[in-house]
């Protein structure tokens, strides 16, 4: 585990190339157990948990999207899969202006956010599932076979 995460954080920002699964779990793995571990080590102390939690985010952001990146690029497909929730649920809710709580008293447009919420939760199982599958055998157009072993 140790060294894949530290392969991650080795190549914070490198977007091209391929991730083998382990690479991609055992970073998310280990994010995981670290905000678990601030929610045990400041349990009472709520004030002192959310600037941690932000910092770990802010911390490993740029790490979790490259690796994220690498990860759809070893299955065949492009890191712009990992984004289109912002255009599927962000984008819509600011254009109807469904972020104040008087709009959404309006049975329309609770309707519309609730379709909004059901395809992004579609689409996050599908992102689940790409990052899930088998890596492509032998090279694709994102480059050659995932290295089997961090370094």
């Amino acid at each position: 585990m140790r060294d894949w995460v530290v392969h991650c954080f080795e190549n914070y920002a490198v977007f091209t190339g391929r991730a083998p699964r382990p690479e991609f779990w055992w970073f998310y793995l280990f994010n995981v157990l670290i905000v678990m571990a601030i929610y045990v080590l400041t349990l009472g102390q709520s004030g002192l948990r959310t600037p941690l939690v932000f910092f770990l985010w802010v911390f490993t952001f740029v790490p979790h999207l490259a690796v994220a990146s690498r990860r759809l690029h070893d299955t065949g497909h492009s890191f712009w899969w990992a984004l289109a929730p912002v255009g599927i649920v962000a984008v819509p809710i600011a254009a109807l202006g469904l972020t104040k709580p008087a709009e959404l008293r309006n049975p329309f447009a609770a309707s519309i956010l609730i379709v909004l919420l059901l395809a992004s939760l579609g689409y996050a199982i599908w992102l689940l599932i790409l990052l899930c599958r088998q890596s492509d055998a032998g090279p694709n157009r994102y480059g050659g076979p995932a290295p089997t072993t961090p370094g």
